[in-house]
């Protein structure tokens, strides 16, 4: 499994608020109809400056994110939507092998 790992920033709460609606709403949407999408986690935390934001999506393969990405896999991937609520963002991803997953319920 591979998690994705990309961060972004807000100008605060309400600027969150509406990113977390877009990611549900058309990100999660999209996602979710991917085979070999495992899952998703939109974190959150106070800044300095900014609220910062991290999301951690989980597919079984590179082939998976690139069906996602396309072909530049280690460029963000933005809406317009999206973009509308963040102060930046990082335009380059991170990939990471998930080497233990575990949930516990």
């Amino acid at each position: 499994m591979i998690a994705r790992v990309w961060r972004a920033r807000t100008t605060g709460t309400a600027a969150t608020s509406r990113y977390q609606q877009v990611f549900e709403s058309e990100v999660m949407h999209d996602l979710r109809g991917l085979p070999g999408f495992r899952g998703a986690y939109l974190l959150a935390r106070h800044g300095a400056e900014a609220m910062e934001l991290t999301t951690v999506t989980l597919f079984d393969s590179l082939d998976t994110i690139k069906a996602f990405t396309g072909a530049d896999h280690t460029r963000e991937r933005v809406t317009p939507p999206a973009r509308a609520t963040l102060l930046d963002s990082d335009p380059h991803v991170l990939h990471f092998d998930v080497l233990v997953h575990t949930l516990v319920r």
